[in-house]
């Protein structure tokens, strides 16, 4: 067997200390802290929430929730019980791709289904139920002070009428999404657009018509929004991502449903939805676990969407310090610029460095299958933890470069040490497992779960230029 080629990278805790001094890593650093004390802003790893309570004994609601923020009926009960700032405690529970769910938690919900609220005691599912009644409980501003109102006011015929009938609709978009996506296509012998796609475009376009039709971004016209598009909008975002994946079409950003861009503009200027927003690759990595694969259209332009959106052609240094056209980031997200979305991505992979590193090894490992298993979630693989040494050392060097100013590409001293480490590793003949194990890594990147998009678009890219070092 070739010799391990040597550790020269920093440790764990000088680098976690770099990431930390950083502005970015301060910030992060400062919201940490304050989600410890159950403040701050909305975010995925929070687990409590006292809003205006003075204490957590003032707290009557629990929120059960998946793990990784896959769900979009977890998504969407947590989005709005942040924009109404209820004080809440969360409890994170897998998804059944990544293992059995706790005995306590099926005792307390047999079948296991998400999400689930316990108010007062009292164990509620079905999210639009939940909706309705955290409404009813916790009242919004003006009948309350809960945050905004998310339901017309008892008297209010007209909106309570519009608001049912565009819950409905909802679902008819929702049924010719599955139609769309989840059902084999005919084959298109002259080419038309098929029955499902132009359901679907109908469907979108009705939606569209209802948005326009009041004043402002919201579908009843209010300065919030209310119960109707947070019941629409975390399955729209997963067709936005599916739809241009599997059937190369486009929603957002194609100029043919204005009033749904200028909607999604408004929800990206919400910190409770962007805390719970996902990416493009990782909507198509955890869809077909929970509803089924996907059926791709064939065709070049479809191929080179779904290369784009896979990593394939867009994870690379050169391309991700600016907005990509494919999946453009909110104006938030543009406004911190590149080293600050380097510095977020070293924070999270510096914070939990050698856990991340064994993890890792799961690509030179056994993998789990069976049952528990899912694109993103293989809770049952072994990882080769013969690899962890030169594993941990390369995420070192990657930490270190994405630390630098400017990041990788600027050639200073953290890529430097990450080129003479990548090098060593080749010239060893430890390339190709090390690669399997960033590989598996890049692969696996989640967000909101892991960081922001821009942030994992980093840790993606930089992945990839250390490969390419050992090449």
């Amino acid at each position: 067997m070739a010799s391990s080629p040597p550790t020269t990278t920093a440790s764990w805790t000088s680098l976690q200390e770099q990431a930390s001094v950083t502005l970015e890593g301060t910030r992060i650093k400062d919201q940490i802290s304050l989600r410890s004390q159950g403040l701050g802003t909305p975010h995925v790893a929070n687990k409590l929430r006292l809003q205006d309570a003075s204490d957590e004994s003032e707290i009557r609601l629990t929120l059960y929730r998946d793990h990784a923020g896959w769900c979009p009926y977890c998504q969407k009960v947590w989005a709005l019980i942040e924009e109404k700032k209820i004080p809440c405690r969360i409890e994170r529970i897998n998804m059944r791709s990544y293992g059995p769910k706790p005995k306590w938690f099926t005792d307390k919900v047999p079948g296991g289904l998400l999400p689930v609220i316990e108010l007062d005691g009292k164990v509620v599912t079905e999210s639009l139920v939940i909706m309705q009644l955290l409404e009813q409980e916790f009242p919004g501003e003006p009948f309350g002070p809960y945050g905004p109102a998310m339901l017309p006011a008892p008297g209010d015929k007209k909106n309570l009428a519009a608001a049912n009938a565009l819950l409905k609709e909802e679902r008819n978009l929702f049924g010719a999404w599955c139609s769309l996506v989840f059902r084999p296509s005919m084959p298109n012998l002259f080419n038309k657009k098929s029955q499902a796609l132009g359901a679907f475009e109908a469907a979108l376009t009705k939606m569209d018509e209802s948005l326009a039709s009041t004043p402002g971004p919201w579908f009843l016209g209010g300065e919030h929004p209310d119960i109707v598009d947070w019941q629409y909008v975390t399955h729209v975002e997963r067709m936005n991502a599916s739809v241009l994946y599997w059937k190369g079409v486009q929603i957002r950003g194609s100029g043919r449903w204005p009033h749904i861009d200028a909607w999604f503009d408004a929800f990206e200027e919400r910190p409770s939805y962007m805390a719970t927003k996902s990416d493009y690759y990782t909507h198509v990595m955890d869809i077909p676990p929970q509803y089924g694969p996907g059926y791709e259209d064939g065709g070049a332009e479809a191929d080179k969407i779904r290369a784009a959106i896979d990593g394939k052609t867009s994870w690379t240094l050169e391309q991700v310090d600016a907005s990509p056209d494919i999946e453009p980031y909110a104006a938030s997200e543009v406004a911190k610029g590149p080293d600050a979305w380097r510095h977020e991505a070293a924070v999270s992979l510096t914070g939990n460095g050698e856990a991340v590193a064994r993890f890792a090894c799961r690509g030179m490992g056994e993998p789990g299958g069976g049952q528990y298993s899912a694109p993103l979630a293989d809770p049952l693989a072994k990882p080769d933890l013969e690899w962890e040494e030169e594993v941990g050392s390369a995420l070192r060097a990657i930490s270190a470069a994405l630390l630098d100013e400017g990041g990788p590409l600027a050639g200073r001293e953290g890529a430097k040490a990450a080129r003479e480490l990548a090098i060593a590793s080749r010239e060893a003949g430890r390339a190709p497992g090390i690669v399997a194990c960033l590989t598996y890594l890049r692969d696996r990147v989640g967000v909101p779960r892991d960081m922001s998009l821009p942030a994992a678009n980093q840790l993606r890219a930089t992945l990839n230029w250390y490969m390419e070092l050992m090449e």
